[in-house]
């Protein structure tokens, strides 16, 4: 046992079980620097990816800043065969001999962390970016099959995952309801980090056609960017749009059937290191997210960083995350987004009010402050560990 004990001290060793493989990140360029590593606090990030074949480490080497990374890709492991293939993740995981497990879903990867951190007696710490009984509602109406998936778990697999962490986080505020709903764990709000010192120093694109409106987001109903689109029809500028997803296509066909292509693009991705010229050139951020589900988005900070005014839908009462004097809420609809887009762009000093309101802001979730909380959490939880291991 002491043995153990002294090896853990002498290296800091991160299992992490991410949410998508790799590769989808990279091909998103979304790989942020210490993403998986805050102040390089671990030495050695094992990640274990549900696919195939993953991406080379020296790719995305950046996601855990000077530590060394290793990717075990395992095979697609899903609802079916998770129990069959359970035995081998353990194994796995007992031969990595990490500090801390870390996840960031309540479903499949989740489970799979939750299994190692039971079986293994390491601690695991658990992040939500999503409401999943929004998710589930949302479901419902939109895609049945995935629905009584999503209920499957509700009743099988979340429970279990949020009851075995130790440590729960949370983005927003409004995820709290559906923690408490299943563990006794109180979770900590730590939102999303950015750089803000890179998106307000960065150069701006002067390609780009203005005045310019950007959003920035996947290409999912959730995201209801058709409402964006739709309220362009009466503005003298630009919306851009930067993602990817499942209405590409479908959002391509309605800007050509409003005749608004000289009005509307779509750019399926820009590199990550590149996104804060964009954020730069614009003079307004929109985003027509589902308030039921989100709150304040990554794409929300970043716009606050670079000094964007913010237009966003009203949030869920009690879930404003102390926007409500920095944010134009607007309801969700395409009049309402459109009002206060020619609001802002024929207004000069209330631009630059507004500018400053989310720059302000933006210092609450800078990278330095975020990253800080998430190397104490990583610290509390290992002491407590080797505190309990010593009295063991």
């Amino acid at each position: 046992m002491n043995t153990i004990i002294y090896c853990r001290m002498s290296k800091r060793i991160l299992c992490i079980f991410p949410n998508d493989p790799l590769i989808a990140y990279y091909k998103k360029g979304e790989i942020k620097k210490r993403y998986f590593n805050p102040k390089n606090f671990f030495d050695e990030v094992h990640c274990i990816s549900l696919i195939e074949k993953d991406i080379d480490e020296g790719k995305i080497q950046k996601i855990v800043g000077t530590a060394k990374l290793k990717i075990h890709s395992v095979g697609k492991i899903n609802l079916k065969n998770k129990k069959e293939n359970l035995s081998g993740i353990i194994n796995l995981v007992k031969e990595i001999n990490p500090n801390v497990i870390r996840a960031y879903s309540p479903l499949i990867e989740g489970w799979l962390a939750a299994n190692c951190s039971q079986k293994l007696k390491i601690p695991l710490f658990l992040s939500l970016h999503t409401q999943y009984d929004a998710n589930r509602k949302l479901a419902k109406k939109k895609d049945f099959k995935k629905y009584l998936k999503l209920k499957y778990t509700e009743k099988f697999i979340e429970p279990f995952v949020l009851k075995s962490a130790n440590k729960i986080t949370i983005v927003y505020k409004i995820i709290e309801p559906y923690v408490l709903k299943h563990s006794t764990t109180i979770p900590e709000i730590l939102h999303n980090k950015v750089d803000c010192d890179r998106f307000f120093n960065s150069e701006s694109i002067d390609t780009l056609p203005q005045p310019l409106i950007l959003s920035v987001g996947n290409l999912t109903p959730v995201k209801n960017h058709k409402i964006l689109i739709k309220s362009m029809q009466k503005i003298d500028g630009h919306l851009l749009i930067i993602g990817n997803g499942e209405l590409y296509d479908e959002l391509n066909n309605l800007i050509k059937h409003l005749d608004l292509q000289n009005k509307v693009s779509i750019k399926k991705s820009v590199l990550y290191e590149n996104i804060q010229k964009y954020y730069k050139s614009a003079k307004i951020f929109a985003l027509a997210f589902n308030s039921e589900i989100e709150s304040i988005p990554m794409p929300v900070i970043e716009a606050m960083a670079a000094g964007l005014p913010i237009i966003i839908p009203h949030p869920k009462k009690g879930n404003s995350e102390g926007l409500e004097d920095v944010a134009i809420f607007s309801k969700n609809d395409n009049i309402s987004f459109g009002n206060n887009f020619k609001m802002i762009l024929d207004d000069k000093n209330l631009q630059e009010q507004l500018s400053k309101k989310s720059l302000q802001k933006s210092k609450e979730f800078d990278i330095l402050r975020i990253e800080a909380r998430e190397a104490e959490i990583y610290n509390e939880l290992i002491k407590h560990m080797n505190s309990r291991e010593r009295n063991n």
